[in-house]
């Protein structure tokens, strides 16, 4: 497996738990960015062949599977969906009192 097979595969485990495109996106840039920065650092200044540098900054960040579902927890976190479906269903209630109104005043 090529050094770019082994950067994309992991990319896209990571990204498979993130379900917001724009998020996805953001987050495959960032860690692109963050690998090949590495990369380079251990090739220049620690000696290790390109091979070995993408193999061990892959490891230095972890589980994919782990870090996908760290970010998505991080971009939506289980309370914040709560509050914003309660905050819809206050919403819909009021939009609901507001119409009753109306059609009891026109009669």
């Amino acid at each position: 497996m090529s050094p770019n097979e082994r950067i994309s595969l992991f990319l896209d485990r990571v990204c498979a738990h993130l379900l917001w495109p724009p998020y996805r996106a953001r987050v495959r840039r960032e860690l692109t960015d963050h690998l090949l920065t590495r990369v380079e650092y251990l090739q220049n200044d620690r000696g290790f062949s390109e091979a070995e540098a993408v193999e061990l900054a892959v490891r230095m960040l972890g589980d994919p599977d782990a870090l996908g579902r760290s970010l998505r927890h991080a971009r939506f976190p289980p309370r914040y969906l709560c509050c914003l479906i309660a905050t819809g269903l206050v919403w819909a209630a009021i939009a609901a009192c507001a119409v009753y109104l109306l059609l009891q005043l026109q009669i």
